[in-house]
Formats: C-alpha cells, sequence, structure tokens
C-alpha cells in the first residue's frame, strides 16, 4: 500500500479521519488544502472492508424488502464485493462514498497518534491495474 501527498510518498501516521458530520465541507478561512491518494491492492481492500460490506449490504436489502424501495445495491441485485468489484466497477465509487469511506479511513489509519493531516474528503475511487486508488482531498491539522 502506498499513501501519497500532493504526488510524494508519505507514512501513513501523517494522516487520520474527520469522522465528523462536516466530512466533505471545507469552510473554513485560509485553510490549507492538500490532495492525497491512497494505492491499496484489491486484496488488501478487500480484507479490510468485507466483513462490514456484508452486514451493511445486507441490512439495505432487508431495508428494500421490507420498505419496497430501492438502493444503490438493488439495481445490481446486491452483489458480493468481489462481484461489485469485478461486475460492477461503474457502481463501485457510489456505494464506496456512501457506505464504506469512513469504515474503510478508520481501519487503515488505527495507528495515526499525532497526524498532520486529516482526509476530509473522498474524491474518486478507480481500479488501476489491480489496485484500488482512492483520493480526495486533506487540510493541514497546523492550518485551523
Amino acid at each position: 500500500m502506498k499513501v501519497l501527498l500532493n504526488d510524494a510518498e508519505i507514512d501513513k501516521t501523517l494522516l487520520t479521519l474527520n469522522d465528523g458530520l462536516n466530512y466533505g465541507r471545507f469552510d473554513i478561512d485560509n485553510i490549507l488544502i492538500d490532495n492525497y491518494k491512497i494505492i491499496i491492492s484489491i486484496k488488501e481492500f478487500i480484507q479490510l472492508i468485507e466483513k462490514e460490506y456484508f452486514e451493511i449490504r445486507d441490512q439495505i436489502q432487508l431495508d428494500d424488502e421490507q420498505y419496497n424501495d430501492t438502493s444503490e445495491f438493488s439495481s445490481i441485485n446486491y452483489p458480493s464485493l468481489d462481484e461489485l468489484i469485478i461486475k460492477f466497477p461503474q457502481h463501485l465509487q457510489e456505494i464506496f462514498t456512501t457506505y464504506f469511506d469512513k469504515i474503510f479511513f478508520a481501519k487503515l489509519f488505527t495507528n495515526s497518534n499525532n497526524p498532520d493531516f486529516v482526509i476530509n474528503s473522498t474524491d474518486k475511487i478507480s481500479i488501476i491495474n489491480g489496485y484500488f486508488e482512492i483520493s480526495g482531498r486533506t487540510y493541514s491539522k497546523q492550518s485551523i
């Protein structure tokens, strides 16, 4: 796995997650914003979130059936995580950013004792040459 900040590889302990309700908002004046990218193998990605994926997918399926509703999952028949990645990559970004990005980051950045940067958005997720590339924006803890 690689973690990059403005295209330079960094130690992942420099990052943490904004797990607040203001995730995705950058409405503070004079905040220093940087771009991050996480490159992780598909196998590592699956190992990190597979358990939560099935729990959330199954709960959404129950809700959809109980309330005669539709979801991102219902349109692709509630696939396994492997199937989502292989057969439905076009749905991956929406499902990941709606349900799993914060879970993923919380698991990935468990050893960030005194981080310098805070992940505050998930802008893009793609699969390139067998690796997930997850990118977005951070802000510097020193700029707030």
